[in-house]
């Protein structure tokens, strides 16, 4: 039976605020405490979700070390390692500037699916896209180089995490298709939280770290929203809108976190990071475009 068109709509919307809002409270919790520290309790709380999901739904987790293998790859490329790096990243530039070069994950799914792994045919219109997403991404740069004092390296880790989750996209793809979408995003997180855990123990110093009411609250949301219901959502309107329509959310999310940092946390939005934002967007739009 199809769902009414409002529900479909309300789980989109609430799928594009928990992702959008991430990147704000991915900042509240780096007052106190570290990026690897704040990943690896973040995927605690999103795997147990998750769980919590996959045992009310009766699906059985996988029991081969092959699917556990596969999956712990997938845990790293695309969840554990972007999520320390956006993390990291986020101490030194504002979290609408991290979202917006986190929605070139598309032009790089383009790059790894279709130049390298000649998964997808690589028309002009895409490499058109490519042209004006890297553009874009150029542009930011240069404006990070001259806002925030010569910073390099905190854009450049985002830009690799949006590298990291395309090959982890196409590597699911590959491998992973077979499991049952929720199991998928279980095995997933399970597998990042325990990778997490085992770099925060390595990198991380105790010291000068704290668990604040506010650290615990934008954990909770970080785990429950954006790290478990945000999976369910999006797996709920890819099931009923197709990976095109569904893929609109790569527009919103920069859009929220752009928004909201500004409102709480009084982050710059100048005319450069609109422009280098709507080369970036549009280059995916071509991208993505038949």
């Amino acid at each position: 039976m199809t769902p009414p068109s409002r529900n479909v709509w309300l789980a989109f919307l609430l799928m594009a605020l928990a992702w959008g809002s991430s990147f704000l409270f991915i900042k509240i919790a780096l007052v106190d405490l570290r990026p690897a520290t704040l990943v690896a309790l973040r995927l605690t709380v999103g795997a147990a979700a998750l769980l919590l999901v996959a045992r009310w739904q009766k699906l059985p987790l996988p029991r081969n070390g092959q699917t556990w293998g596969h999956l712990f790859v997938l845990g790293a490329l695309g969840v554990a390692f972007p999520f320390v790096f956006i993390s990291w990243a986020e101490q030194h530039i504002d979290s609408g500037l991290t979202a917006v070069l986190n929605s070139t994950v598309p032009l790089f799914s383009i790059v790894v699916a279709g130049v390298w792994l000649k998964q997808e045919t690589v028309t002009r219109g895409k490499v058109l896209g490519l042209v004006m997403g890297f553009v874009g991404v150029v542009f930011l740069f240069a404006r990070e180089l001259q806002v925030g004092g010569g910073n390099a390296a905190a854009p450049l880790l985002v830009i690799v995490s949006g590298l990291c989750y395309a090959i982890s996209a196409a590597y699911a793809r590959h491998h992973l298709a077979h499991l049952h979408p929720i199991i998928a995003a279980t095995g997933q997180v399970a597998a990042a939280c325990v990778l997490a855990w085992i770099v925060a123990l390595v990198l991380d110093n105790r010291a000068g770290q704290q668990f604040t009411w506010a650290a615990a609250g934008a954990i909770i949301w970080l785990g429950l929203l954006g790290s478990s219901l945000a999976y369910i959502l999006f797996y709920y309107v890819l099931g009923y809108w197709g990976p095109t329509r569904t893929a609109l959310v790569t527009y919103i999310i920069p859009l929220i976190a752009v928004t909201i940092g500004a409102i709480f946390l009084n982050e710059l939005v100048d005319w450069r990071l609109i422009v280098g934002g709507l080369l970036i967007l549009s280059g995916v739009g071509t991208v993505n475009s038949r």
